[in-house]
């Protein structure tokens, strides 16, 4: 059987990890980080650097939440990625403030549906109408539809209906979802910065 973990910051492990603020494009413009797409995928403008808030500028790790979670990870997280056939968007990117380098913002592409198991959840709850007035200025899927989840507590998947996948987000619920292969290639390469919840 397949397994797979819900991949989430590691506050406990890193409470002096670094913050990443809101990215830029070409033209040094602020790109609004609570407009980018949690599920790809993203069309806007191309993203050439990370601010580091300067109120937080902490310890460099190699997977980092951005605010209103975004992803920036290491280049050689996004190769292990793609190496286990994970579906990406990757654009490299500069850190400002800071010597680090290797750095690439990624939006995941695979927001497959009907994968949650609700049975096994505690509690959840559906929006009842879909927001017609979401902004989708950079693309994606918006994430206020009838249908998708406002809440799930202790989420789960059928991992049958996942096999195959590598990195996901559910459509019903924009929680980042990777396999437990994937969760072990990164747990051997020491990747820094994450936890993981087992969800199947």
């Amino acid at each position: 059987m397949s397994d797979f973990f819900n991949v989430l910051y590691d506050a406990n492990t890193y409470p002096d990890r670094w913050h990443l603020d809101d990215p830029m494009d070409d033209s040094g413009n602020f790109l609004e980080a609570n407009l980018l797409p949690r599920m790809g995928p993203y069309l806007g403008p191309r993203i050439a650097t990370v601010q580091i808030d300067a109120r937080y500028p902490g310890r460099p790790l190699d997977f980092s939440f951005g605010y209103f979670n975004y992803l920036v990870v290491r280049t050689f997280v996004v190769d292990l990625i793609e190496r286990f056939g994970g579906r990406i968007q990757r654009f490299p990117v500069i850190l400002t403030s800071s010597d680090e380098t290797g750095y690439e913002v990624i939006f995941t592409l695979e927001a497959p549906k009907g994968l949650i198991d609700l049975a096994r959840a505690d509690e959840y709850q559906f929006h009842e109408a879909s927001d017609l007035e979401v902004d989708l200025r950079y693309g994606g899927i918006p994430l206020r539809q009838k249908g998708m989840l406002y809440k799930v507590y202790d989420l789960y998947i059928d991992s049958e209906r996942a096999k195959g996948l590598t990195i996901f987000r559910p459509w019903e619920y924009a929680s980042l979802i990777i396999s437990g292969e994937l969760k072990r290639a990164f747990e051997a390469a020491g990747v820094t910065g994450i936890q993981y919840r087992r969800v199947s």
